[in-house]
């Protein structure tokens, strides 16, 4: 009887091993792959964090600014008691055409015309007593809505005005605090304007040499406008500016739409205020010659 042959015990031991490299093969892999791969995903990880505050910075920025143009807008406005100077009466017809409300004198051909820029938050409504009252002295005044009631926006808006108006053939502009400044900065690159006048405002540019005739007016009680930069600004003005400090005047009762943000309380009454105002303001508009 032929005796069985055993098996190989070398064959076995390789088949065994064979069978654990294969186990084994997915778990032995190159480091420099598994660095590339690492580097690889840490890069797009970076990417993602970017790209993440990114996205939060626009968001922040959009909401901020929406926010600004929306504090902007809902700002001050001429008091429902002041409407009747929106009105057209014996002395003066009031028309609004567009973001400009004419204040034209019935009594008289006016030729000479006086811009008015409105202060900051603003809407040029709120110096329709102001405008009426100066073009019941035969002067025509227009008053200019700014976009989202901020004068910088608007700078040039002057332009519609003058060419829409060629019977007037001398010009005079001028503007309630930020409205001054940007009218005094739309005055420098125009050759109609003959003076300028700034209400609790003052140039930021130098215009002293510029040939304009000044008016600068503000109130003992403004807690508004900034007094070292009214102070700093004469440098910059002609030296036969008129300057008219007005005692116990604020920085609100220059317009009729309530009390300004952070003002002082008046010691004198809005009608006085705006009569001085007034009376100051068409003396001046007298002079242009």
């Amino acid at each position: 009887m032929k005796k069985k042959k055993a098996k190989s015990s070398s064959k076995n031991m390789y088949d065994t091993f064979s069978i654990t490299m294969e186990l084994e093969r997915p778990l032995l892999y190159n480091e420099e792959d598994y660095t590339e791969k690492k580097r690889e995903e840490e890069r797009q990880n970076r990417v993602k964090s970017i790209k993440k505050a990114l996205f939060v910075l626009l968001f922040v920025l959009t909401v901020s600014i929406i926010g600004f143009f929306i504090w902007l807008s809902n700002g001050y406005s001429l008091q429902s008691y002041d409407m009747k100077y929106l009105e057209s009466n014996s002395k003066v017809e009031v028309k609004t055409d567009g973001d400009y409300t004419y204040f034209t004198p019935t009594n008289v051909n006016a030729t000479k015309g006086f811009i008015f820029y409105p202060g900051e938050r603003v809407d040029s409504s709120s110096y329709a007593k102001l405008c009426n009252m100066i073009a019941s002295y035969g002067y025509k005044v227009v008053a200019v809505d700014m976009p989202f009631n901020y004068a910088s926006f608007g700078e040039n808006k002057a332009d519609d005005v003058i060419k829409n108006n060629p019977e007037i053939t001398k010009w005079v502009i001028g503007g309630d605090s930020l409205g001054g400044t940007v009218a005094s900065n739309y005055a420098i690159n125009n050759k109609n304007i003959e003076g300028i006048v700034f209400i609790s405002s003052y140039p930021r540019e130098n215009i002293s040499e510029l040939g304009f005739k000044i008016l600068s007016l503000w109130g003992s009680k403004d807690n508004v406008v900034d007094y070292k930069e009214l102070i700093n600004s004469k440098e910059r003005l002609p030296k036969d500016t008129k300057y008219i400090e007005i005692e116990g005047a604020n920085h609100s009762q220059f317009a009729n739409y309530g009390t300004y943000s952070g003002d002082g309380e008046a010691l004198i009454s809005s009608d006085e205020q705006m009569d001085i105002t007034v009376r100051n303001i068409v003396n001046f508009l007298y002079n242009i010659h």
